[in-house]
Order: C-alpha cells, then sequence, then structure tokens
C-alpha cells in the first residue's frame, strides 16, 4: 500500500516510473566504481608502505591480507552454497517436470487418440450411412420424378389420341 502510494505521490509530482531506472542505474554504476577506487587506494597505500617502512607497516599490511583472505574465503563458501541451490532447484524442476508434467501430456495424448477413435466411429455409424441414405432417396426421387415424366407423356398422347378418334366420330 505504501509502495502504490510513493507512486502516486511521484506520479503526481511529474517524475515517471521509468524515471527512477536511471537513478538506480547511476547509484549502482557510483557505488561500484567507489568502491573499486577505495580498494584501488588501499592497494598503492599498502604498496607505498611496503616499499618505504617494511618494518613499521608489516603487522599492518599482515591483518590487511588476512581480512581479504577472509573475505574471498566468504565469498567462495556463498558461491559454493549458490551453485548447491542451483543443483537442488534443477533437481526439483526435472522432479515436477517427470511428476507432473509428464502425466498432463500423457492424458492430452490419450485424450487424442480418444477424440480420434470417436470422430471414426462417428464416421463409420453414423455419418456413412445417411449418406449412402441420402444418395439412395435421391436416386429413388430422381428415378421416380422421370417415371411420372415418362407417365405423363404416355398419358398426353393417350389422351389426344381419344380426342382426335372421338372428333372423327362425330
Amino acid at each position: 500500500m505504501a509502495e502504490s502510494e510513493a507512486n502516486s505521490r511521484r506520479l503526481a509530482a511529474g517524475d515517471s516510473p521509468e524515471s527512477s531506472g536511471p537513478n538506480i542505474t547511476r547509484l549502482i554504476k557510483l557505488t561500484s566504481v567507489s568502491g573499486i577506487l577505495i580498494i584501488l587506494a588501499l592497494l598503492a597505500a599498502a604498496m607505498v608502505a611496503a616499499l618505504t617502512a617494511a618494518e613499521t607497516w608489516a603487522p599492518l599490511v599482515q591483518i590487511f591480507r588476512d581480512i581479504l583472505l577472509l573475505i574471498l574465503l566468504l565469498e567462495a563458501v556463498l558461491v559454493i552454497t549458490a551453485f548447491a541451490i542451483l543443483m537442488l532447484q534443477a533437481a526439483g524442476f526435472l522432479i515436477m517436470l517427470k511428476t507432473e508434467v509428464k502425466p498432463i501430456l500423457d492424458n492430452a495424448r490419450e485424450t487424442t487418440r480418444l477424440s480420434r477413435a470417436t470422430a471414426q466411429f462417428i464416421n463409420s455409424n453414423a455419418v456413412d450411412p445417411l449418406i449412402q441414405i441420402k444418395s439412395f432417396l435421391s436416386g429413388l426421387l430422381a428415378f421416380l420424378r422421370e417415371l411420372i415424366r415418362i407417365h405423363k407423356l404416355v398419358s398426353t398422347d393417350d389422351g389426344r389420341g381419344d380426342q382426335s378418334d372421338e372428333r372423327q366420330a362425330s
């Protein structure tokens, strides 16, 4: 809630959310450059102290060296811990793939197979017989239509012949 209020205040002041991005990158760059400069200054001071009065500065340089070795040791422990966590996460991901995604894919394959079998069943038991019945009925209708035409032609010829016979008799 406080974050949304801060964003709304920033927007009200005219700052866009994108303007905080360059500020953060500038802060990160400034911090890293100043850290590197501090380390270089300490190294230069240690070199100057070692070259000018080695016996006086030797205990201080040894302490500085020991502190740097401890920092490197802690960094190595952090890197190994991060690598172990990464490996555990990868193993968890593989287990999830095996236990959750694989059954989902198997169910999808089974569903596809069943739908294909259902479509073939419907096609062979419903659609094909309906098509055959419709074809037969269309052929029968065409046959009856032609039969009726022939009957009309024959009956009109017979009717004309009877009327001409009646006219001749009168």
